[in-house]
């Protein structure tokens, strides 16, 4: 059987320094076939758009709308929407590191990577299923969450690989659940470190 398209894949080894220093020795994996890619994120793009209508589809295609519309926890933006636009507009302003030739190399990375079944399950058997998590929102509107559920059972979930299905969440979980990601994140440290 062949693995479907677009998935994640997280395997913690170890964290690197102390405290709540994320650094970990991972592995994370994205793709779709090239078709896929072209068709979901080439859609109109030849058409030049405003940059408050590309905002918007980048906006809707990464984050729920509940958590786009809710107000900024920082409480310097009017809601977590506006938040990210202007983090996104800052971004593209940096000409040294936000440059086409990055974006392009990230838009075939992601278009033309594929992992067939047989590497998951060799992925899952070098790094450990014990090691791995899959995180996926039901809202992701860039890899739906069959995709992730699929993952997850080509990797081994039947008890040994921590799923992590967050209901009403988009596809960028470390915004959106910021505080939770945190405690998956310490979770599966403490699992990897207690493997020792």
């Amino acid at each position: 059987m062949k693995l479907q398209e677009g998935y994640h894949v997280i395997g913690a080894e170890k964290p690197r320094g102390t405290g709540k220093t994320f650094e970990t020795e991972s592995t994370c994996c994205t793709y779709k076939s090239p078709a896929e890619h072209s068709a979901s994120h080439s859609k109109g793009r030849s058409i030049p758009k405003s940059p408050d209508v590309q905002l918007d589809d980048v906006k809707g295609r990464l984050f729920s709308q509940t958590w786009l519309d809710a107000a900024d926890e920082y409480g310097e933006f009017p809601t977590n929407g506006d938040r990210f636009a202007a983090m996104e507009l800052k971004k593209r302003q940096d000409i040294e590191g936000f440059t086409r030739k990055g974006f392009i190399c990230q838009a075939i990375a992601a278009g033309w990577h594929h992992k067939s079944s047989e590497q998951i399950k060799e992925l899952a058997d070098k790094v450990g299923r014990q090691r791995i998590q899959v995180l996926h929102g039901t809202v992701d509107r860039m890899i739906t969450v069959p995709h992730g559920e699929t993952l997850a059972r080509e990797l081994g979930a039947d008890g040994e690989v921590t799923k992590i299905i967050v209901q009403g969440r988009g596809h960028v979980l470390h915004m959106e659940e910021r505080h939770k990601y945190e405690q998956w994140l310490e979770s599966i440290m403490d699992k990897v470190e207690n493997l020792r």
